[in-house]
């Protein structure tokens, strides 16, 4: 009889053992396999069109469009009403909105949120809209705003932003516009746009900007629009602009400018609009405009200009609107609107010249001439109701003893003091800036500026409508020999401009006039060239 090892009789039962064990086991391994799928079964997020349902108190409360289709929202308006730290998990339920276009976040209760949440932008692949407002955004830091290819529009207004560090905006292939209104920048640095080729406007008004690094927007080479209104912005030059090449409006208004150097916009050729209103200038260079070809709006206003220099405007001919009020000029000569003098013939031609102080003189002759030919009857209106101060001198005297009653020097001058401190308490901008109207302020123009005492005003007889006057009414005052050169000596910049339907004189009524003010020259040539022969 065959005999077995001992070691296999003793493994045969234990490996039965096992197996029955095994078997009895099973059902409940897979039991617990399947409770433990449902314990790590990932939850839906809480959508954040819809979060009035989630547990807890969220620090946001959505907006959004088609609220009542699940996941097909296109723009959610969050309000921010508590702490909103980077942590909090209501992060994540952005997520639940994956079609979101536009995006914006307004902060209701101060503090809130003070930073941009780059990565949850990032992972939003449809957005095309950000916007914050109210926030706390001291500083725009490196590459906050950077590779988002399909952002259009970027609101950043009003977050009390106070730096924007280089490349804080950088390559974002199809953004077209940043808005930065209503911050604390102080500065513009180079290179903090870069790489923003469909760029076309960048706002930046009532910040608190004062100075504009050279270059700049050197990389802002489609920019269309640029807005700088508002800030404290004392010098410009050309380098101020370089760059901007396809710049199309220019807005400057309320800076703390002083001057216009030569050359100062030339970087900017198809430049069409330039606001200069509400700044300090006092001087413009003959040469300040040279190269604007495509000029067609210059704005003027509200500037500290006394004198014009001759030929200011020879490089931007295409100028139809000249807005020069609420100035201190005593004067506008025509040398000073030859090179436009053909535009305001149009029926869309514009000037303004109210509120200055214009001496009435001759001078203003070719002022007759423009009324006849401009094609625009509210320009011919506007010129109508200007007036001039009539200095006290012989020719106010040849006035007065024609018509006794016509002046009367003293009780004028003091009418027109008090009526131009009532004017300070009303001051207006009589400007449509919807479609250029003229508006009558002839009896509020002109009003005292603050460099200028009343003393000065008591060497003038008194306030005239221009047109009550006869043009050969107007006095030529002896010329200093800088306005006898400029006067005489024709110019090698401008070819001569038609001066009236005639061609040979501004007005038919004022040749006494014209030929005076030729004798006057005459005379001033000759006595000037006694020493000379001498």
């Amino acid at each position: 009889m065959r005999q077995f090892p001992y070691n296999s009789i003793v493994l045969g039962p234990l490996l039965l053992l096992l197996l029955l064990a095994f078997l009895f086991a099973s059902p409940s391994l897979a039991v617990s396999k399947s409770r433990g799928k449902k314990k790590v079964q990932k939850e839906e997020p809480v959508d954040i069109c819809d979060i009035d349902k989630s547990p807890g108190e969220a620090p946001i409360f959505c907006y959004c469009n088609d609220a009542n289709r699940s996941q097909n929202a296109t723009e959610a308006n969050c309000w921010v009403l508590s702490k909103f730290e980077p942590t909090d998990p209501t992060w994540s339920y952005f997520t639940s909105q994956s079609h979101l276009e536009k995006l914006t976040f307004t902060v209701r209760q101060i503090n809130s949120l003070d930073f941009v949440p780059t990565d949850l932008l990032r992972r939003m692949k449809n957005l095309r809209v950000i916007g914050f407002q109210y926030a706390r955004l001291l500083e725009i830091f490196e590459r906050t705003f950077s590779n988002f290819s399909d952002i259009t529009d970027i609101n950043l207004s009003r977050n009390t932003i106070g730096v924007l560090h280089k490349h804080a905006f950088e390559n974002m292939r199809s953004l077209t516009v940043i808005n930065l209104d209503d911050n604390r920048i102080s500065e513009i640095n180079r290179d903090t746009f870069v790489s923003l080729p469909s760029l076309r406007k960048l706002y930046l008004n009532r910040n608190n900007i004062s100075t504009v690094h050279d270059k700049a927007f050197k990389l802002l080479g489609s920019l269309q629009e640029l807005e700088l209104s508002g800030n404290q912005i004392t010098v410009i030059t050309r380098d101020s602009f370089h760059g901007l090449h396809n710049l199309l409006r220019l807005d400057l208004r309320g800076n703390q400018i002083t001057m216009l150097g030569d050359r100062s916009f030339v970087e900017m050729p198809e430049l069409a609009e330039l606001q200069l209103d509400q700044n300090q200038i006092k001087y413009i260079s003959d040469r300040a405009f040279d190269g604007m070809g495509n000029l067609r709006k210059l704005q003027l206003s509200e500037n500290q200009l006394v004198s014009l220099q001759p030929h200011f405007l020879a490089g931007a001919s295409k100028i139809y609107f000249l807005d020069l009020r609420m100035n201190a000029l005593k004067t506008v000569t025509f040398d000073n609107v030859k090179p436009i003098v053909r535009n305001l013939y149009d029926s869309n031609g514009y000037l303004y010249l109210s509120r200055n102080n214009l001496i009435c003189d001759c001078k203003l002759a070719w002022i007759w001439g423009l009324r006849n030919e401009t094609k625009n009857p509210k320009l011919q209106g506007a010129l109508e109701e200007l007036t001039c101060f009539l200095e006290s001198n012989n020719a106010s005297q040849k006035i007065n003893s024609e018509d006794p009653g016509r002046n009367q020097p003293h009780e004028m001058r003091e009418e027109y003091y008090d009526d131009n401190s009532r004017d300070d308490d009303n001051n207006e901008d009589d400007v449509d800036d919807n479609n250029g109207d003229y508006y009558d302020d002839s009896d509020d123009e002109n009003s005292l500026s603050n460099s200028h005492s009343k003393t000065d005003y008591d060497r003038r007889c008194c306030r005239k409508h221009l047109f009550d006057l006869k043009p050969d009414d107007l006095p030529c005052p002896e010329l200093s020999r800088e306005d006898l050169m400029a006067s005489e000596q024709p110019s090698s910049r401008h070819e001569n401009a038609r001066v009236g339907s005639s061609g040979s004189s501004w007005f038919s009524s004022g040749t006494t006039s014209v030929q005076a003010g030729q004798s006057v020259l005459l005379a001033s040539f000759l006595l000037l060239s006694i020493p000379f022969f001498t």
